[in-house]
């Protein structure tokens, strides 16, 4: 049958239009029909969308890990008392959780979209491809540049350190290298980007890996994450038992007296007796891990409460609830109403 005959059966059947035009051409033709650089604008704007989310994803928590990183390794005296080892950690954790999904998802469409230009190299053209490629361009450019200003001026302003110097050098390294790789994206053959993938795919992969790694080792496993929460909730529950304490001897409304007035009451002999006068509050007796407190009557004025710790923990700007690991006793005195 000729091609019309044909395309009028299979209509009747209920093929579209569309479907039949490309089996004819791949029956008849003996190279295949070029695919217009736009084709499929929804499915390669969803891809592309998604690679340089991962990119910026990955990208914007290697800063945060070097950063964090350096201030580990120079630390600066003048933020120091402001600086607390949970937040340092709190930091890394949330760059490695990001760095665990991004970056694979990143790898994995990149690839996609590689073998697609290698199989269709008119879609290097695209206009998605171009205008995120050029916008990406734009950010890393602007990024450079700010990154220059600021380093240029601490330099004429004489306040120029290594560990600023450091930070300025790991942007001005991360962002240049993403301005390279896509500025020669667009430049090159689509036969070429094989090789440039694989160029800087091992340069990235080793340095996130890196990075990765050595921010396990700074933060710890997570059953060692455990252990440090469950010190914290032993701080906090000393923090409650204090504070019970205190309201059995002062009463409640110490809050509204900003002294102290006449003879105190007798401090409780037990943690019961202050689970028992507590009003305000729930008097833990034990740890998460059951283990039970220790409180003591020191003297008429002073009582202790103590804890085992699994870490030591040292907060600077709160040195009073430093503690180290093993076995430590807070001491409290009943004169003065409010905690330390």
């Amino acid at each position: 049958m000729d091609h019309q005959t044909i395309r009028m059966l299979l209509l009747s059947a209920g093929w579209k239009e569309r479907d039949i035009a490309a089996a004819t051409a791949e029956q008849g033709l003996d190279m295949p029909v070029p695919i217009p650089a736009d084709a499929g604008g929804a499915r390669d704007a969803f891809y592309h969308l998604l690679t340089f989310a991962g990119l910026y994803a990955v990208v914007i928590s290697f800063l945060i890990l070097a950063y964090a990183y350096i201030n580990r390794w120079l630390p600066d005296v003048a933020l120091e008392p402001y600086a607390t080892e949970e937040g340092f950690r709190m930091s890394i954790r949330w760059s490695l959780s990001a760095i665990i999904v991004a970056y694979p998802v990143f790898v994995w469409i990149s690839r996609i979209l590689l073998s697609e230009l290698k199989a269709h190299p008119e879609k290097v053209s695209g206009g998605v491809r171009r205008w995120l490629t050029y916008l990406t361009l734009f950010v890393a450019a602007s990024v450079l540049m700010g990154d220059v200003i600021a380093l240029i001026f601490s330099l004429l302003n004489g306040e120029i350190t290594l560990r600023f110097f450091l930070k300025a050098l790991v942007v001005f390294v991360v962002t240049g290298s993403v301005f390279l790789y896509y500025f020669q994206s667009l430049r090159i053959d689509p036969g070429a980007l094989s090789a440039l993938n694989k160029k800087y795919g091992s340069v990235t992969t080793v340095a996130v890996l890196a990075s990765f790694i050595y921010g396990l080792v700074l933060v710890g496993s997570p059953g060692t994450e455990r252990l440090r929460k469950i010190d914290a909730q032993r701080v906090n529950d000393i923090r409650t038992i204090a504070e019970a304490t205190l309201d059995v001897v002062h009463g409640t409304d110490r809050w509204s007296r900003p002294v102290s007035s006449g003879p105190i009451k007798s401090l409780p002999k037990s943690l019961e007796d202050i689970a028992q006068g507590s009003e305000r509050q729930r008097v833990p007796l034990s740890d998460g891990t059951g283990a039970p407190y220790v409180y003591s009557v020191v003297d008429r004025t002073h009582f202790s409460v103590c804890a085992v710790f699994s870490f030591e923990n040292r907060e600077q700007y709160a040195p009073f609830w430093d503690h180290p690991a093993g076995k430590h006793c807070y001491t409290f005195d009943a004169a003065v109403m409010n905690l330390p």
